[in-house]
């Protein structure tokens, strides 16, 4: 029996789910994002500089965000916009109007950039100066980054693929399929290639890992199960990143679990019942965990063991946290990065990075961390006498 396949443009916690009446009950009150709240701020933040790409993306949940060689940041905007800046101070080095309405990337290796567009195409320019490579049609929306290498591109698309195709050319090498549900969150997992395996999460909760040349199954996991009274109460889809660290996987579902997994051959180390659609960061201790009502979540990296979550930012749409030097960044939608000790989760600073929402986990790269948001802002930030 075919099923149109169903997609949430909001997140669902924005949606008021949880007993917020929008989908049936009797109560038909909406609970509102956490208000923010003032602290004694304990780390000086620095605003390197900011500029703007293209036009706003007016909250289309794409998986645009920024990459890095080191040395420059790539961004691209919903309009086709894409520009390439000297990571240190902002300036573009060149750009490009692709004329494409890009949904997600760039995906950068190899002197390549590759991005995804909802009309379902890649689209790969050169890194150095934004010249075309290639153009490929793969028949359907592409809506996470893409993983890059010098003979692979391996991208995941909404109609429940994930591909690899020629980093060349964009020729198709291979191809694995997944059960599609009929309700979907908008997004995917984008896959992490680590050696010569890829890892990616799929809108049927699994979770698995395939030969980077052949795309052949070297193992599969059921992250979440899904069980209840509609296709809402049984949506587990792992649309949220996934991290590696040496041979260990960290991943997470909505509406089941976070986990750690043995690369090697996907046993689970161990499980904490969880709910996301933003993410995980990793750094070498702890596991950090956006929920699905955007708490932020600490757990043990080895244990899985819970440390401490912060509340405060409930409902805020919060980016997946990243590591950066003595804190824990993470975005929300009005533009606020929200730095937290990564001992305990109080909080550290706060600064105002756009006007509208960060749009995925800040990237990390030398001194620096790097944010794009809905308006175009692309933005870098730097720590100043972090150890005084």
């Amino acid at each position: 029996m075919n099923k149109l396949p169903i997609m949430l443009i909001m997140p669902v916690a924005l949606l008021g789910l949880g007993g917020c009446g929008v989908f049936g009950g009797g109560d038909d009150t909406v609970e509102q994002p956490a208000e923010l709240t003032a602290f004694d701020s304990s780390l000086r933040v620095r605003r390197v500089w900011s500029t703007r790409i293209g036009s706003a993306t007016e909250r289309l949940r794409l998986g645009l965000r920024p990459a890095t060689d080191g040395t420059r940041i790539y961004a691209g905007a919903h309009d086709g916009s894409v520009e390439s800046l000297d990571a240190e101070t902002g300036r573009s080095q060149w750009s490009v109007e692709t004329e494409l309405p890009l949904s997600s990337g760039p995906g950068f290796g190899a002197g390549v950039l590759v991005f995804g567009t909802n009309d379902g195409e890649l689209l790969a320019l050169d890194a150095t100066n934004g010249e075309e490579r290639w153009r490929v049609a793969v028949g359907s929306e592409v809506l996470a980054p893409p993983a890059v290498t010098p003979n692979v591109v391996v991208f995941r698309s909404v109609d429940g693929r994930l591909r690899g195709v020629s980093s060349e050319d964009g020729s198709p090498i291979w191809s694995v399929e997944q059960s599609l549900p009929a309700l979907t969150l908008r997004g995917n997992t984008a896959p992490y290639i680590a050696g010569s395996i890829v890892i990616s999460g799929f809108s049927n909760g699994r979770v698995g890992a395939y030969d980077l040349s052949s795309g052949e199954r070297l193992w599969e996991l059921q992250v979440a199960n899904p069980a209840g009274r509609n296709e809402l109460e049984r949506l587990v889809d792992v649309s949220a990143g996934l991290q590696v660290v040496g041979n260990d996987v960290y991943t997470v579902s909505y509406q089941g679990r976070a986990l750690g997994i043995d690369l090697r051959n996907g046993i689970v180390i161990w499980q904490q019942e969880m709910s996301s659609y933003a993410g995980l960061g990793v750094d070498l201790n702890n596991v950090y965990v956006t929920s699905d009502v955007d708490a932020v979540v600490a757990i043990d990296r080895q244990t899985g063991t819970q440390i401490w979550s912060q509340e405060a930012l409930r409902l805020r749409d919060v980016t997946a946290p990243t590591r950066y030097g003595q804190a824990v960044v993470v975005g929300d939608f009005e533009g606020y990065l929200h730095w937290l000790d990564p001992n305990d989760g109080r909080f550290l600073a706060r600064t105002r990075a756009a006007s509208d929402r960060i749009i995925g986990a800040p990237l990390v790269s030398g001194l620096n961390l790097y944010v794009q948001a809905d308006d175009g802002s692309v933005a870098a930030f730097e720590v100043v006498n972090e150890s005084g």
